[in-house]
C-alpha cells in the first residue's frame, strides 16, 4: 500500500470518534469481521490506528478504498457541512432521464475527468436511492488533494443534488458546469446546514 494512501486512511480514522469507529469500519466492509476481532479497541487510539493501518496494508488498500471510508465518515457527519442545492430540470426537447442512476454516474465521471485531468471521483450508493459522490480536485500539474474534497449527494427519485461548499472555491463553477452537462441543472442560490435526509424530505 502506498504511503500516501496509508496516511489518508490514518487521517480519516483519527477523525472518527471512538464510539463510532466499529460501526463505521463495519459499514466500510473492507476489513473482514475476523480482522476487526483482532483489534483491541480499548487501547489508546494511536495504537488502534496503527493496527488498522497494518491490516489495510495486508489487504493492499487502494485510493478508492480510502475514499469510500471518507465518504462513510461524511455520511455520519453530514451536518458539519454547508450544502448548496441544485435543481435538475430538463430543457426543451431533452431526452435525459434525470432519475437513471447508472446514466448519471457514468456521465458525471466522464465529463468531469474530461474537463480536469487530475481528479479522483468516487461513488457510494445508499439504501435510500441516493448516490454519494466524492471529488478530490487536482490541477493540470498537481495530483488530487484528498484532504479538500467536494461531496455531492444525488437522490434518484428527486430532481435535486446537494453539494458541499468546496474549500477550493475555484472548482465551484466547474462543478456547476459539470452538473449542468450531466442533467440540465439550475442552482438555487442558498446555502443550508441540514441533515441530507431532511433536505430531501423538504424538497419533495
Amino acid at each position: 500500500m502506498d504511503e500516501t494512501i496509508a496516511e489518508f486512511i490514518k487521517r480519516t480514522i483519527l477523525k472518527i470518534p471512538m464510539n463510532e469507529l466499529t460501526t463505521i469500519l463495519k459499514a466500510w466492509d473492507f476489513l473482514s469481521e475476523n480482522q476487526l476481532q483482532t483489534v483491541n479497541f480499548r487501547q489508546r487510539k494511536e495504537s488502534v490506528v496503527q493496527h488498522l493501518i497494518h491490516l489495510c496494508e495486508e489487504k493492499h488498500a487502494s485510493i478508492s478504498d480510502a475514499a469510500q471510508l471518507d465518504i462513510i465518515y461524511m455520511q455520519f457527519h453530514q451536518h458539519q457541512k454547508v450544502w448548496d442545492v441544485f435543481q435538475m430540470i430538463k430543457g426543451p426537447g431533452e431526452d435525459v432521464d434525470l432519475f437513471d442512476m447508472k446514466q448519471f454516474k457514468n456521465s458525471f465521471k466522464k465529463i468531469l475527468q474530461r474537463a480536469l485531468k487530475n481528479v479522483t471521483v468516487s461513488f457510494r450508493e445508499t439504501e435510500e436511492n441516493a448516490v454519494w459522490i466524492r471529488i478530490a480536485w487536482g490541477t493540470q500539474y498537481t495530483k488530487p488533494n484528498q484532504y479538500k474534497p467536494t461531496y455531492v449527494v444525488y437522490y434518484s427519485q428527486t430532481p435535486y443534488a446537494f453539494t458541499s461548499s468546496s474549500m477550493l472555491r475555484r472548482n465551484t463553477p466547474l462543478l456547476g458546469q459539470e452538473l449542468e452537462a450531466t442533467g440540465k441543472i439550475y442552482l438555487r442560490q442558498e446555502e443550508i446546514i441540514l441533515d441530507i435526509t431532511e433536505m430531501k424530505k423538504a424538497c419533495n
